[in-house]
C-alpha cells in the first residue's frame, strides 16, 4: 500500500461522522486531533490579537529563524476546517513550513466560526490582519493565503478589496478551495465518499455556516466568491486542486475564471491525492506538494520586496 492510501485508510478510519455531531462537539472532536508542532525551529513566532468590528481576532505572526533575512511579500494565512473547526494551533506546523519554504513572514488568522459567526465575517477578519500589517509596516506587498474554508476567506477578502479599492494585492493562494454551497459541480458525486472529507461532511459545514448569524444578510459573492461579478482586479494567483478531492472542480472552476478574466494564474493538480493533504506533518507527498508550490510562489511573486 502506498502512502497515499494508507494515509487515506487513516483519515476514513478516524474522523469523526460529524454531521451525527451538535456542533460546538465537532469542532471539539477535530481540534482534538491536531498533532504536536514538530518543527518548531523552522520559525521564530509570536501571538498577538487585533480587534475586527469590536471582535478581539488571534493571530500568530512567523518569522525566519534568526540570522535568516525575511524576503519577499508577506503572506497572511487563513487555516481550514469548513468553518466550523481549525485555529493557528491546528495550522501551526504548515505556516512554520510555509516561512521555511518561501522566506516570507506570515501572520496567521483565527478568523471566527460557524456556527457563531457567518459570512463575511472570517473574509472580514482576514481584512482586519491585513490592516493591521499595514499599520504596523510590516510590508508593502502582501500575499493573502488559505486552505479550504480558508482559501474562501482569503478569495472574498480580495474581491471585497477590488470592490473598495482598498489597495492593491501582490497574490492569491488557494489551496483546494471550499466555495459553492450548491455543491453541483461534477466532482461532488464521483468523489463524494471514501476519500477522507465526504458529502455529508461538506453538506454539514455549509449548513452551519449559511445558518449562522450575518450569513442571511451576506451577499451571494460573499459566501461563494464564484457569483463575484467580477474576478479581472484580482492579482495573480496560484490554484491547488487535489484529484481524490469532492471539491476539486470549484477551485479547477476558479482558476478557469481567472484565466477567461486576464489574471496571471498558475494551476497544480495532484492526480493522487485528497482534500488536505498539503498541510498533513510528516506526509511524504505533501512534502513534495510543497516544493512545487514554493517553486511557484518564488516565480510568480518574488522573494524580493
Amino acid at each position: 500500500m502506498n502512502d497515499t492510501l494508507r494515509m487515506l485508510e487513516i483519515l476514513n478510519e478516524g474522523f469523526p461522522e460529524i454531521a451525527q455531531m451538535e456542533p460546538l462537539e465537532a469542532r471539539r472532536q477535530v481540534d482534538a486531533r491536531a498533532r504536536p508542532t514538530e518543527n518548531v525551529n523552522d520559525a521564530v513566532s509570536e501571538d498577538s490579537e487585533i480587534t475586527v468590528h469590536g471582535q478581539r481576532i488571534a493571530i500568530r505572526i512567523y518569522r525566519p529563524v534568526e540570522g535568516a533575512k525575511a524576503t519577499g511579500p508577506i503572506t497572511i494565512y487563513a487555516h481550514g476546517g469548513g468553518f466550523l473547526h481549525g485555529s493557528i494551533d491546528s495550522h501551526d506546523s504548515f505556516c512554520r513550513t510555509w516561512v521555511k519554504g518561501t522566506g516570507s513572514t506570515v501572520v496567521s488568522v483565527e478568523y471566527r466560526l460557524a456556527p457563531e459567526w457567518g459570512a463575511p465575517a472570517p473574509a472580514l477578519d482576514v481584512l482586519g490582519a491585513l490592516e493591521w500589517v499595514r499599520a504596523e509596516g510590516l510590508a508593502t506587498e502582501v500575499i493573502l493565503a488559505g486552505d479550504s474554508s480558508g482559501a474562501n476567506a482569503v478569495l472574498v477578502a480580495a474581491l471585497m478589496l477590488a470592490e473598495r479599492d482598498l489597495g492593491d494585492l501582490k497574490g492569491l493562494v488557494l489551496l483546494y478551495p471550499f466555495l459553492d454551497p450548491e455543491r453541483s459541480l461534477p466532482s461532488h458525486q464521483a468523489y463524494a465518499e471514501g476519500y477522507f472529507i465526504t458529502s455529508r461532511a461538506i453538506e454539514t459545514y455549509w449548513r452551519h455556516y449559511l445558518t449562522a448569524p450575518g450569513s442571511e444578510q451576506a451577499q451571494a459573492w460573499q459566501i461563494n466568491p464564484l457569483r463575484a461579478d467580477s474576478f479581472r482586479q484580482l492579482p495573480p494567483s496560484i490554484v491547488v486542486t487535489a484529484g481524490r478531492d469532492t471539491l476539486q472542480d470549484e477551485g479547477r472552476a476558479a482558476y478557469e475564471r481567472m484565466v477567461a478574466e486576464g489574471v496571471p494564474a498558475i494551476h497544480h493538480h495532484f492526480p493522487d491525492q485528497f482534500h488536505g493533504f498539503m498541510t498533513i506533518p510528516g506526509y511524504r507527498p505533501a512534502a513534495s506538494g510543497q516544493q512545487v508550490l514554493w517553486s511557484s510562489f518564488t516565480n510568480l511573486f518574488g522573494r524580493e520586496g
